[in-house]
Formats: C-alpha cells, sequence, structure tokens
C-alpha cells in the first residue's frame, strides 16, 4: 500500500493511500477540508462555497497525482456541520461532477468538524482499472 501526505499532516494522517487489488488499484483519500496543505490552517473562513471548492480541488489534485479523476470516483462521504449549506454543497460537487454519472453518496450533519472554522469534510474512494 502506497500513502501520500501534505507537509502539514505527515504526523497526523495520509492525505491517500492507494492499495492493488489485481485488476485495478483502489484510492482511498482521507476526509479534505479546508486546512492549508502547508500549513494547515482553515482557509476562507465563514465561507462553505469556497471551503467545499478548496476540498475538491484537493481531492481533485491527489487522484490526479495517481493518474485517476472523477469518473473513477465510486464513494463519496461528506460531512457538513450544517445541512443548511446541503445546496451550496451539492451545487459545487456537480460542478466537479458534471458530465459523469455520480457515484454512491453520503451526506452527514455532524456537530463539529476536526479543525474550528471547519464547514465541510470530504473523503473518497475511486478504482482506477489497471
Amino acid at each position: 500500500m502506497d500513502k501520500q501526505y501534505s507537509p502539514w499532516n505527515r504526523d497526523l494522517f495520509a492525505d491517500c493511500a492507494v492499495c492493488n487489488i489485481g485488476v485495478a488499484d483502489m484510492i482511498f483519500v482521507s476526509g479534505m477540508g479546508s486546512e492549508d496543505i502547508d500549513t494547515g490552517e482553515i482557509r476562507h473562513p465563514g465561507d462553505v462555497e469556497a471551503q467545499v471548492r478548496y476540498a475538491y480541488d484537493r481531492i481533485a489534485a491527489i487522484l490526479e497525482n495517481n493518474k485517476s479523476g472523477f469518473g473513477d470516483v465510486a464513494r463519496v462521504v461528506a460531512y457538513l456541520s450544517d445541512m443548511r449549506h446541503k445546496d451550496v454543497y451539492e451545487r459545487v460537487q456537480g460542478e466537479y461532477f458534471a458530465g459523469l454519472n455520480m457515484p454512491v453518496h453520503s451526506l452527514i450533519e455532524v456537530n463539529a468538524l476536526a479543525w474550528p472554522g471547519m464547514l465541510v469534510e470530504v473523503e473518497v474512494t475511486a478504482v482506477r482499472p489497471h
């Protein structure tokens, strides 16, 4: 299993783990939020749309790093600190999956996320055929 880390979270968790399952690789992207990849500081405080975009941009970069993309995503789990942001979340998510069949998806409201100021966290699992 290969693991990948951003500079600030190396001692906390991996951004991604890639497992070879024979005919494909499974790409597990951990929960991405608005933490700056270099400092861990929360970007775009109070702006759920910008935080969702930042999370999905981070996911896009990780998938691209692994020769994959949103077309390979099989599952999305997203956490919102306030379900009133559901429509904004779904609109932005739809932009990243435009023209693709949507994968299975869970959208969960939570009382708090890992760091104060985080409004959204998104994790994905992708399957990239060899």
